[in-house]
């Protein structure tokens, strides 16, 4: 009797279940000789889809203290906009409002070339 072959399936993610608006925005600094930073730029808006970070997510988080975190995935942008740490994300649904994500973590899916993958966190010392 042939043994069944168990072999691991990637989760489909499609346009459908991209549903929820985020924007990737940043600071400037503020003019003068005081420090810290004013007015959020937007630099891209997209949709995402937003779940629950898996182990391997909260397995990078450990270095740092987090007080939240979740994991979003988005369309490539490819070169409309490259994304960077340096970024803040705001995630527009009323569950994360008033919420300034920081970009934790980028994977680029180098197979299929569609997705990126995004961790964000909020860390406790902030």
């Amino acid at each position: 009797m042939p043994k069944p072959t168990f072999e691991y399936k990637k989760p489909k993610t499609n346009n459908g279940a991209m549903r929820t608006p985020v924007n990737f925005f940043s600071y400037k600094p503020k003019p003068g000789p005081m420090p810290g930073e004013e007015e959020k730029k937007v630099v891209f808006s997209c949709f995402a889809e937003i779940y629950n970070p898996s182990m391997k997510d909260l397995e990078i988080l450990n270095s740092k203290t987090t007080k939240q975190a979740v994991t979003i995935t988005i369309r490539d942008p490819q070169e409309d906009y490259l994304v960077s740490n340096k970024h803040y994300v705001e995630i527009l649904d009323r569950r994360y409002s008033e919420i300034r994500w920081n970009i934790a973590d980028v994977r680029n899916d180098f197979t299929d070339n569609r997705f990126v993958t995004i961790l964000l966190a909020v860390y406790a010392d902030e």
